[in-house]
């Protein structure tokens, strides 16, 4: 067996002198500097990776006559490049999250949390156990909030909603320049759809708040056309409409994985309200929060318990949401 290792990199991780051209190009807030750093970041936390596993094996190597202070100084050594080449082909692709975070053009990204899974039914009966959504998502930052996702786990009847033209609301512009014209935008459609499930407007709005920044990380096709997908439902096997694809960060067990996933696409964003109250109605998985659908808070905590998120604090965050100043 080959034992050797090639590095796939011209440089070497201890070449100081990189760090110094890293530095100036930083300082003249060179793209490609983030990308060098973003990159550094993914070589430490892959380093942090094998660290752990070297230590988990250490107990086995007590006997070995390769365990000496020689063999583990080379082998950290070799441990650390590896690492760095590792990031310089994006093995995990935390790189290209972190640019994506970081940069002026964020793209199509949307960090989302963990998503439970439809292939086993008994799964979806319960709420989700593993992943935890971003903190970002606060009342008070909401432009550069994490997007919490949610699994399509509704039955075809779920589909996208159609609207007769004559009695719709005017439809809302595409961009938002505030809270307040995101609540006045949209008011009519969660005025219609609060109705039909006995819930409030102002927390409609502030979860389709949550979950879009404000409107302004509303998803979007491969084209750059909006999905009008204000709550962020993704698309099954069982959808039939279009969709939307896009990179999500979704967490298990406490680690990070980049993954792309397919979300539904609307025509408008009344049509997104209306399967929103469908996908709810579909089904039993969300009876109980819609049983208590006039206390907001009991609401909240029933699509919480029911799976809706994974955030444990996406009912409060929802919650915080709502005292913002726009909806007074």
């Amino acid at each position: 067996m080959d034992n050797s290792f090639k590095s796939n990199v011209s440089s070497n991780v201890l070449d100081t002198h990189n760090l110094d051209s890293l530095r100036k190009r930083a300082q003249g807030n060179d793209e490609t500097a983030l990308k060098e750093v973003a990159k550094q970041f993914e070589s430490l936390f892959t380093n942090m990776l094998m660290k752990s596993m070297r230590e988990a094996n250490a107990a086995f190597e007590t006997d070995s006559p390769m365990n000496n202070n020689y063999t583990q100084f080379y082998r950290d050594m070799q441990d650390k490049q590896m690492a760095a080449d590792m990031s310089q082909t994006g093995s995990l692709g935390l790189a290209d999250v972190i640019v994506k975070q970081l940069s002026n053009d964020g793209g199509n990204y949307m960090p989302a949390s963990s998503l439970k899974g439809d292939s086993n039914p008994l799964q979806n009966l319960q709420p989700a156990k593993a992943g935890t959504a971003t903190d970002k998502a606060l009342a008070e930052d909401l432009d550069s909030a994490a997007i919490p996702a949610v699994d399509a786990v509704g039955s075809a009847a779920a589909g996208s909603a159609k609207t007769d033209p004559a009695l719709a609301p005017a439809a809302p512009k595409m961009q938002f320049n505030s809270p307040e014209e995101f609540i006045a935008s949209l008011a009519p459609f969660a005025d219609s759809v609060g109705k039909r499930l006995n819930v409030s407007p102002d927390v409609l709005l502030a979860q389709a708040a949550l979950e879009t920044g404000w409107g302004k990380k509303v998803s979007t096709d491969n084209k750059g056309d909006s999905s009008h997908n204000l709550f962020n439902i993704k698309a099954d096997k069982r959808w039939e409409g279009p969709t939307a694809s896009v990179d999500t960060l979704e967490f298990t067990d406490g680690v990070a994985k980049r993954e792309k996933h397919q979300f539904r696409s609307y025509e408008d964003f009344q049509s997104s309200f209306n399967d929103f109250a469908n996908f709810l109605q579909s089904g039993d998985r969300y009876s109980d929060a819609l049983s208590n659908s006039a206390d907001s808070a009991q609401f909240l905590n029933g699509l919480q318990q029911a799976g809706y998120a994974t955030d444990p604090n996406y009912a409060a965050k929802i919650q915080n949401v709502m005292k913002h100043d726009a909806f007074k």
